[in-house]
């Protein structure tokens, strides 16, 4: 019953209002996408960046191997409620898993450093949200949200 409730209470979500450049509103949803994703790809990449190179170094052992104990500490500084990155692992189920959990992360990330292989873990997802009290309209008036991988 209380499920039912909260579903029927819990507010849709309204479709993002954009403009082009010339000011006309967005009707396509694929059109909205583009329009927000080039008013951020601006803001966000410069032509004048490099990328870092992937380590090449051959593989070895870790001075100091990563614990269990280092990963459960650093699941504890998660925040709850908080809404998953393109991983989607949510970060309570880090925080509150078990031993076993701490011990099979730690072991696959020592392993990782060891063979000198690429955990692609650092992407993240642009969320783009209306800025409170802003007329919709351009894409200056939405907020971006970042959603990192919780790993």
């Amino acid at each position: 019953m209380f499920k039912a409730v909260k579903e029927l209470n819990k507010k849709q979500q309204e479709n993002l209002k954009v403009e082009d450049t010339n000011g006309k509103l967005a009707i396509n949803p694929n059109d909205t996408l583009n329009i927000i994703a080039s008013f951020f790809k601006e803001k966000f990449q410069t032509e004048t960046a490099t990328e870092i190179e992937a380590f090449t170094g051959s593989p070895r052992k870790l001075h100091q191997p990563i614990t269990k104990e280092k990963v459960k500490k650093s699941f504890d500084n998660l925040n709850n409620n908080r809404a998953p990155g393109e991983d989607g692992i949510h970060a309570e189920l880090l925080k509150y898993g078990t031993q076993e959990l701490n011990e099979q992360i730690a072991k696959l990330l020592n392993q990782t450093f060891e063979r000198n292989e690429n955990l692609d873990i650092n992407a993240g997802e642009l969320i783009a949200i209306p800025k409170p009290g802003k007329p919709k309209g351009p894409p200056k008036n939405l907020r971006p949200i970042t959603l990192l991988n919780t790993l």
